[in-house]
């Protein structure tokens, strides 16, 4: 059946193991976190060397190999531990009709867990739809633009910190959708502090290196407040310090922010008065904070020029009609073409 991911955290953390895990989709994050929860409880210490057995897809010839391993009893042990990485890689039905069978009754001594990532099964396979039916399937999509902030908040404060909207911002609008990355510097930071700070702007500058005043978060403030003399600022500090503002993130968070303003003017003349409303349309009170501010000098017209500009500016950023202009020149032409 289908399964959450905190579903999955839950079971596996009260010791309810299923007896197949099917773990799929675009974002290798949540699939490798299951994966480390699942390697670090069913067994217990000293049983992996006869109860654990690791495959990898592009081995395999054949997922008999696979269910072979799934029907052999644990040696003084509770359980057996069958993992196949790269699943992905075997591409028949065929192959997958061979786990269907074994699906109907399998042996409830072992965890087989299964690691599809990147995409899924064909959904129009029948095959798929049994292995759906009858597996703990979860299928780990890419986390949304509007709820990466939000998601970073959640972490901060599963470490026992806190943070503002504005600097969890800072954090995800210029790592991006990088989980792990994020994760890995929140930890970094974590390990330095008490529990119950609050991460300031000082605190990410010092240890994740992003400029509280330098950064791509900024730069879409300076935008959205036509202060074209701190947009040129930004740009000339990431071009000293490219890896502060590389343009591929600098157009994605553009991008987000001139889309909800597009957003902001379909709405209609009540709804963009009732911040409750907007604060659910847009993500997050200080999206619309920043909206309201930025729609005294963009138009709806002017938004969905943007929109359309942006999409121009990736394609040159990727070389595509570029006549031979840095990354900084690129940067500034768009800046100064967003804001006349």
């Amino acid at each position: 059946m289908v399964l959450s991911f905190q579903q999955i955290v839950n079971d596996i953390k009260g010791g309810k193991f299923s007896p197949v895990y099917f773990l799929a989709g675009e974002e290798s994050f949540f699939i490798d976190e299951i994966e480390k929860m699942i390697l670090s409880t069913v067994l217990q210490p000293g049983e992996a060397d006869f109860n654990q057995t690791i495959l990898y897809g592009k081995d395999i010839s054949d997922l008999r190999e696979v269910i072979s391993n799934c029907n052999q009893y644990p040696v003084f042990s509770e359980r057996r531990l069958v993992i196949l990485r790269e699943a992905q890689s075997i591409a028949r039905k065929e192959q997958w009709e061979i786990l269907e069978a074994y699906l109907k009754n399998p042996l409830t001594s072992t965890v087989l867990v299964i690691l599809f990532k990147h995409k899924t099964l064909d959904k129009r396979w029948d095959v798929t739809k049994k292995i759906i039916a009858n597996s703990a399937y979860f299928e780990s999509v890419k986390i949304k633009e509007e709820e990466l902030m939000p998601w970073v908040k959640r972490q901060i404060e599963g470490m026992g910190l806190s943070i503002s909207d504005t600097n969890a911002s800072i954090i995800s609008d210029n790592i991006g959708n990088n989980l792990q990355r994020i994760i890995n510097e929140l930890e970094k930071i974590s390990l330095v502090l008490t529990q119950g700070t609050e991460i300031s702007a000082d605190i990410i500058e010092k240890y994740i290196g992003v400029s509280k005043d330098y950064n791509v978060f900024e730069l879409s403030n300076a935008i959205q407040d036509f202060n074209i003399a701190k947009a040129v600022q930004i740009i000339d500090y990431f071009s000293k310090n490219p890896k502060s503002g590389p343009l591929p993130l600098v157009i994605g968070t553009l991008y987000s922010f001139f889309s909800n303003l597009w957003l902001y003017y379909q709405l209609s003349p009540d709804e963009r008065r009732n911040d409750t409303h907007l604060n659910k349309v847009l993500g997050g009170y200080y999206r619309v904070k920043g909206v309201k501010s930025a729609s005294r000098y963009y138009s709806a017209q002017k938004s969905e020029q943007a929109i359309t500009l942006l999409a121009d500016y990736d394609g040159r950023s990727k070389g595509i009609g570029n006549k031979n202009m840095n990354e900084r020149e690129l940067m500034l032409e768009l800046v100064y073409r967003l804001m006349n």
